[in-house]
């Protein structure tokens, strides 16, 4: 068996960076800190002196004039903050609108054999699981994503797809499959025909939307989710959604029209990643009974962070992937193979203005990182073997007949 990447005119690409804004909570968060300008897709820091007041109105609503991290807001503000994006979302717009602007486009080309990968990034309770999984009344990302591909099959006219599933999470830096419960701890693997991999991961084949959905369902009720002083229902956990897809032509003995012998048409395949990271967070809105989980969480973003930092450096040396489950599994969605879309979900509250400052900060670092997507095609040699056997016993069988004749 062998196989080819066929690389496209635009070698490198640069990750595609998004931000979505949620509305505030108005059970802890009154004041706004940043501004959205749609129309030029960037987020703005309010005014200094207008963060200083908001900071000062907020201390004295809690019964403290000088709450730390008011104190650490207003000293963060010292300077005026503006980013500039792919894409800006702001609070009215749904998921659905996410999909269209940055979904449809990707699942295209995963089904035209590119690998993708999109995944949520932010503080906890910034709105990462709600886009990626959505709610019964809001789809999210991965049903959204899971409809286009289908669809998309069922108008394709000359390629026949098969399509298969699996779900992971890594929890306390443990990999767990979530369509297999009991199946935890498993082991990443590597070697240079199918780069990084989870053994013993179940990858199940899917008809329909439908078959899709209920996998989804059975991993969510097995994902690691616990209350926290500030979320009743927290993932606690990083999570992989994986579609991976095959393709061929329908007419697997279409003919070439001057020899008579079959047409060598190449297999593409690709995979596409839906990842829900879980949020960073201070211990003191986790609760001293999940110190282990966030400091796993915070942890691996770290790391993540570092990976992104060390590519957006632009220069040869080491990148720390190894350092973590999760940038390993990841690695070839950060400067490797695969169309790469972050979506980089912030609240715009006065009191979380640190960690969406944060947020903004990866973002922009992490758009400027590139990656070299190519058309994964294969050619199953076994395959080749035996359309020339079939054409060889058609071609004997027209020889039988002339001599008969």
């Amino acid at each position: 068996m062998s196989s080819t990447q066929n690389q496209p005119t635009n070698s490198a690409q640069a990750i595609q960076v998004c931000v979505r804004v949620r509305p505030l909570n108005p059970a802890y968060e009154k004041e706004d800190a940043w501004v959205v300008d749609q129309h030029n897709h960037s987020i703005h820091l309010l005014d200094t002196q207008e963060i200083r007041r908001r900071a000062s109105l907020a201390a004295a609503e809690a019964g403290s004039p000088d709450l730390p991290s008011k104190r650490m807001a207003t000293r963060r503000a010292s300077s005026y903050y503006s980013y500039t994006f792919d894409h800006i979302f702001g609070r009215q717009q749904t998921t659905s609108d996410v999909y269209n602007h940055i979904g449809s486009d990707l699942t295209r080309s995963v089904l035209d054999g590119y690998n993708g990968t999109v995944f949520a990034y932010g503080q906890t309770t910034s709105g990462k699981t709600y886009t990626m999984i959505g709610v019964p009344q809001a789809q999210g990302f991965v049903p959204l994503a899971v409809q286009d591909v289908f669809q998309q099959i069922a108008q394709s006219e000359d390629r026949q797809f098969s399509v298969w599933v699996s779900y992971m999470e890594i929890y306390n830096e443990v990999i767990n499959d979530l369509l297999v419960p009991g199946s935890i701890n498993l082991k990443i693997r590597e070697d240079a025909q199918d780069g990084v991999s989870v053994s013993g991961l179940k990858m199940q084949r899917v008809l329909s939307v439908e078959d899709v959905m209920s996998l989804l369902e059975l991993g969510e009720r097995h994902r690691h989710y616990r209350a926290t002083h500030i979320h009743e229902h927290s993932s606690r956990s990083h999570t992989i959604f994986r579609l991976f897809i095959e393709s061929k032509t329908r007419n697997d003995l279409e003919l070439d029209p001057n020899t008579n012998l079959p047409l060598r048409s190449a297999i593409k395949f690709s995979t596409l990643n839906l990842v829900d990271l879980a949020g960073s967070e201070r211990i003191s809105e986790s609760g001293a009974s999940s110190l282990g989980e966030t400091g796993h969480i915070n942890k691996s973003l770290f790391i993540l962070a570092n990976v992104i930092n060390k590519l957006a450096e632009g220069r040869r040396g080491h990148v720390p992937y190894r350092d973590s489950k999760l940038t390993r599994i990841l690695q070839s969605a950060l400067g490797g193979n695969s169309l790469t879309v972050i979506i980089c979900t912030v609240s715009p509250a006065l009191a979380n203005v640190n960690f969406t400052h944060s947020t903004l900060r990866f973002a922009s670092r992490a758009k400027t990182i590139k990656n070299k997507p190519q058309v994964n095609e294969l050619t199953d040699d076994r395959e080749l073997v035996n359309q020339y056997r079939q054409q060889i016993e058609v071609l004997e069988r027209r020889l039988q007949e002339a001599q008969h004749e």
